[in-house]
Parts: C-alpha cells; structure tokens; sequence
C-alpha cells in the first residue's frame, strides 16, 4: 500500500522539528493533544509503540513457570535455577508496586500527550512479557493480564529467545571466536549444536515482519546496518516450545538448542537499556500497518534516542564490555571472583548476576555436572538476578502472613485484589516470603560490594578532605531505572564526640535528604547552621521534559532529556563514545563528557575533594544508597490522584474520572501509604553501602 500524498508531505514536513513541535502539529492534525476525550488505537496498528521483534497476538505462547518447576526445583537450593529466581525482581516485576502506581501515570500521561493511552505499552512488555507476547497487553491498563503474566520476566521468556544477531554471532563477528575462552567450548560438538541453532534461528527470521508489512531480516541479517542491538524490550521469541539454553551437553526430557546467546552480554541488552519509541516515531503516528513507511525505531538501535535508563550501554562502554573484558575490582578482583573467562576476568553481565557455581541445572539423574568435559570453566549460572532493590521483596514478603516481616497493614494495601489495583497476589506462582527475604539479603551483599571508599585524608590544620569513592561494578553507579533512585555521600565531622559540621544530613521523620530545593521538595527541611547540602556528592539521572516544560521531571514516558546525571562510570569507560549512545554525564541540562577527569573514566571512581571545619578528630564518610525517595512517592499520590503539587494542565488529570483507570486509579492513594508507612525499611530509607573513616 502506497502513502497518500498528504501523509507523505506530512512526514516529510515533520522530520525536522522538536518533540515539542512535533506534538503540536500532531494535536493539530489529529485534535487529541491536551484534550480530556481521546480515542483508542490498537496497540498493533499503532506505529508510535513498534519495535522490532516477535508482535503481541502473533501466535506465539509461552509455558508458565510452574512446567519447569517439576525439573529445576527441589534438590540444590544454591545450583538450582528455581529457588533464587522466585525471589528476585525478574520474578516479581509484575507485583512490583512502583511499577502499577508508574503504569498509571504513564497511561495518563500518554493520553495527554498524544491522545491514546499506548505510551504505557512499553512498561508492559518488559514487566508482563508473557500477556504481551500473548496479546493481553491490549488495552494497556493490564486488565486482561492473568495467571502466569503476573510471574514477570520467567523461564519460558527467556529461554525461548532466540538472537537476531545469530550469522554474526555464529561468525564470531559480534563477541569473538574464542570459541574456547569466552564461549568455554571444549571440542567440535559445541559447534555441531551451534551449526543446528542456526539453521533454527534462519527459519525463526523469516517470521520477523516490518510495520510496514515487509521482512526486517535480509539475508539473514536486520535490513538495517544502523540496527546493532535489540534492546527496550525486543524480544525475538520462538514460535515452538523449544528451550534455549548455554549448554551444548545438557540433557532434557523437552527439546532444546545450544545458545551461544544466552551466555553473551548481548543477551542482557533485550531489556536493559530502556527508550521510548513513542518520541521517536512521532513523526509517523498517522501511519498504519501495510504504508510504504520504515519507522525509525526498526532501523537505529534503541540506544540512539529518547532514554529511560542505559544500564547495558554503560557495561558495553566499560572496560569489561571489551572483546576479552577485564580484571574486577574489589571483591570481584580476580583472586576474589571465579567466572568463566580466561584469569576470572569479567566479560559479561552474567558474570556477576548470574555468578557460577558446581551442581546440576536440573534434577535429572543424567544430567551432567557442572563445570563439564564439554564446558570445563563453566558452572551452573545462579538465578540470582540480584540488582539492588532491597525495599520492594521485603515490602511484598510483608504482605504474606507467616512471614519473619509480616504487617497486616501492608498486606491490606497489597492485597486490595483487581478490581481496585488489577495487581493479584494470588494470580501465578504467588509469593515465596523465604526466598523474598533471601533476595533482599543478596541485594545487600550486592550494594556493599558495589563500592568503596578509599585514600581518605584529612588535613586537621586546614580542613581539606579528600578521597575517591570507587566504583566496582561493571556499570555508573547507580544504574537503572531512573526515577527517584539516588546515592549520596554523608559526611560527619567530630570533635571531640560533638557533631560539628554534616554534609548531606537525612531526616529520618521526614524522609528525604534536608536542603533540597523547594521548588523540587517542598518538605524537605531547612538545613541547621552546621549542615550543608553539596548536589554533586548526590549520584543520581533526574531526567528533563520539553513537552512538561520542567527541567526536573518523573513523567518517564514524556521525558526526552537529562537535567543531571553525575553517576559514577565503570572502570575503563570509554566516553568518546558515550555521547551516542546518550549515556555521557549531564550537568544543568548540559552535557559534559568533562565532568569526570581521563584517570577518572579509566579508573571508574570519582576523586572528591572539599573543604570541612578543621581541627576535627573524627571524620565519617558514609555512602547510601536508596530505592526510592519521598519526592518520588509525592508525585506518584499528586499526579494520580489529580490533587497537590500537579505538573501538567488541569485537564489531563482524567485518571479519577475515565472509567479506563477503574482498576488503577487507587494507586496513587496505595503507593503514598506503602511509602509512608515502611519509609524507614532499607532502600525507602537510605541503606549503607560503604564507609570510610579518618580519626586523629
């Protein structure tokens, strides 16, 4: 089907303006933009929320996590993939109550913004993948979402993809051919079960269509040369239940592949590097499925536009992220941390979040052991996912009665049911509080090994003080999604046991960091005489709007810039060519790849040098890490519930009245609740990663 000629100059005339601009020739053209009606569009024709990869509703259907429990659970609590992955946040995504109170806003604001509420679509497809592959993410307010969709991102998710990078994988073109080192292959047979994945993936290819109904692979290749990563969510699945897996020996009563992919970093890319394809295919929102258009998020890889978070560019910017990757640091140096790489260097994600160790994968009596003959530096990779939140599996253990945290009161929140939150605990696996807490206690183990204080000096004559906050992870430090997670230096200055001088004071009662600007935190307190508020010692991304007007927004789906981001680079950090991949420090809304020093990015650490009282005989530098923030939970009750501190136009706040928010709309009354009374539970409250400190 060919354009008609007013689409096409439409789409000429739109290629050059701002988000700004483009949306309001979109409300011009269309009528919905900051209207209180609006009309849907199914999620399959609307070209504003295409990506590439297997389509919702295209015939695809996943198994639900309890068929592989029958295998993989019961018989190693530390080797076994079950136990571990029941408690981490990829198990828990959908119950994650951050995540429906965000859903909310962003349906909202999707709404306001370009008249339909398919903006939120991509928060689904990463936090529900199963109802999204299935078809159920239509409409997006997750009420048809059941059973299983509510297990997040489970077995049958991840190992039924398939890499649509495969002829440059096989070729060793993409990671390598240290078929023996980086891919841990002994003999040819790894290579017969790679030969036969191919031909598999080659026919999977041909399936993968364009919105313009044309083929997005030729030659087995993207059609695009610009399209180097699948990421935000572009998951190219198996169309037949066949499991995909690292091992070339393993043994299974179902049928599966040798996955070279599911031990390659590119692996975590699928989800981890996060941008909104609704600002970057506004230019094409009249268009619909069979016109003679490519929308650019087929063609340009995720990383080049609109960012919500870019955990696997900062890893891929890394020293680790380097052919061959590099010594850890830390704990995770290489006499300290076993991985399967030539000198335990660090080459991968999984790595570290899914670390090795001996056993069995599954309880077959033949299954081999690992490390193997065929795999001999390869344990089985733990299920532990761990990042690090700490807050949300303790708040959902809480709600679980029996549980060592239970609270009946978080369990009343919690457990409102569907017809007032769409969330239900007790739609699939349900919750395991043992394996929560598990999960909370290994994300602990994870933020104080994240980091450390070192060559910390202070010269009593003059007050200066120095010392490097170091980051060990392969990534900045923090990572992640954006919106209201923070780290931040505390520093106490005594003498003679009295508290003479604070940096960064906290106040517990209240919740948030004292000093902040009113106009940012309106209750955050005032600072005493000997407390002082220092912006750059808070790590953190706060991004920015054109479309909100504000330079410091949590309106994630219309956000389409960085106010700051002065998070820690990982070592090695290559940033000339960080900036591509919108991924470079911003300071004041201004980027600044300078922000860091050379021995800095090569380093991955940040040398902090300022002035305290002198004369001081103790010095404690504490750094924290939080969750969430106060600020965060107020604008997810404000912009909810359509009262207080309000960032858009009065008619946009629809989400008490449309009957669309039904099952949503007391989110913003839950999640304040939530907060407010687990405010001082770890990761709410900030949570200590490393000290340093200096005495006389």
């Amino acid at each position: 089907m060919r354009l008609n000629t007013q689409r096409r100059c439409w789409f000429r005339l739109v290629q050059w303006m701002t988000p700004l601009g483009l949306l309001m020739l979109f409300a011009t053209q269309t009528g919905f933009l900051l209207q209180t009606g609006w009309t849907p569009l199914p999620v399959r024709d609307d070209p504003l929320v295409r990506m590439p990869g297997t389509q919702p509703g295209q015939g695809v259907k996943l198994e639900s996590p309890d068929r592989c429990q029958n295998c993989h659970s019961g018989y190693d609590p530390v080797a076994e993939p079950w136990t571990m992955w029941q408690g981490s946040m990829m198990a828990q995504s959908a119950r994650d109550p951050l995540f429906w109170a965000c859903l909310t806003v962003a349906i909202q604001d999707s709404i306001w913004a370009i008249g339909r509420p398919n903006g939120a679509d991509i928060c689904l497809r990463c936090h529900m993948p199963q109802g999204w592959i299935e078809g159920r993410s239509d409409p997006v307010n997750a009420s048809l979402m059941t059973r299983s969709d509510f297990d997040g991102v489970h077995c049958d998710v991840c190992h039924r993809m398939w890499n649509p990078f495969f002829e440059a994988t096989h070729t060793g073109e993409r990671e390598g051919s240290d078929w023996r080192g980086y891919w841990d292959e002994a003999t040819s047979a790894s290579q017969t079960a790679a030969n036969t994945t191919l031909q598999a993936d080659r026919t999977q290819a041909q399936t993968i269509r364009l919105f313009n109904g044309g083929n997005f692979f030729v030659n087995n290749r993207p059609f695009s040369s610009e399209y180097d990563e699948n990421a935000a969510g572009q998951y190219f699945i198996d169309s037949n239940n066949r499991k995909r897996g690292p091992f070339a020996d393993a043994e299974a009563r179902h049928q599966m592949f040798y996955s070279r992919y599911h031990k390659s970093k590119y692996f975590c890319s699928t989800c981890h590097d996060v941008s909104n394809p609704v600002l970057a295919n506004l230019a094409y929102a009249n268009a619909r499925p069979g016109d003679n258009v490519v929308l650019p998020t087929e063609q340009k890889p995720a990383h080049s536009y609109y960012h919500v978070e870019r955990t696997f560019s900062e890893f891929i910017l890394s020293a680790y992220g380097q052919e061959g990757g590099a010594p850890g640091i830390g704990p995770f140096a290489p006499d300290r941390f076993r991985t399967s790489q030539p000198g335990n260097r660090i080459a991968m994600c999984q790595d570290c979040h899914m670390a090795d160790v001996p056993g069995k994968g599954c309880d077959m009596r033949n299954a081999p052991n690992r490390p193997s003959r065929e795999h001999p530096k390869s344990g089985v990779p733990t299920h532990d996912l761990t990042g690090g939140n700490i807050w949300v599996p303790w708040l959902l253990a809480s709600a679980v009665r029996g549980s060592p945290n239970y609270d009946a009161v978080n369990a009343r929140l919690l457990g409102q049911g569907p017809n007032v939150l769409t969330l239900d605990l007790r739609q699939g696996l349900g919750l395991n509080p043992s394996a929560l807490l598990n999960a909370v206690e290994r994300a602990k183990n994870m933020l104080r090994a994240a980091a450390s204080i070192q060559h910390l000096e202070y010269d009593p004559q003059t007050g200066a003080l120095r010392f490097r906050v170091q980051n060990q992870t392969g990534h900045k430090l923090i990572s992640g999604f954006p919106e209201g997670r923070r780290m931040f230096l505390n520093i106490k200055v005594y003498r003679g046991g009295t508290l003479i001088h604070e940096v960064n004071p906290y106040d517990y009662n209240v919740g948030t960091l004292k000093g902040l600007s009113q106009a940012y935190s309106p209750n955050s307190p005032l600072l005493a005489a000997h407390e002082v508020y220092i912006d750059a010692l808070v790590y953190e991304a706060q991004m920015s709007s054109s479309l909100t007007g504000e330079q410091k927004t949590f309106h994630f789906v219309l956000a389409d810039r960085r106010y700051k981001d002065n998070r820690i680079p990982p070592k090695g950090f290559r940033i000339e060519a960080a900036t591509a991949r919108l991924a470079e420090p911003v300071w004041e809304g201004f980027s600044r790849p300078d922000y860091f020093t050379p021995e800095e990015y090569a380093g991955g650490y940040d040398e902090v040098s300022l002035q305290v009282p002198a004369g001081a005989d103790r010095v404690e530098v504490n750094l924290y890490y939080q969750v969430t923030s106060r600020e965060y939970m107020e604008f997810l009750r404000d912009e909810i519930n359509g009262t207080g501190r309000l960032t858009l136009p009065a008619r946009a706040y629809i989400a008490q009245t449309d009957p669309f928010f039904a099952r949503l709309r007391a989110w913003g009354d839950t999640i304040w609740q939530l907060w407010e009374r687990n405010k001082n539970v770890p990761g709410a409250a900030p949570f200590l990663m490393t000290q340093g400190v200096w005495t006389r």
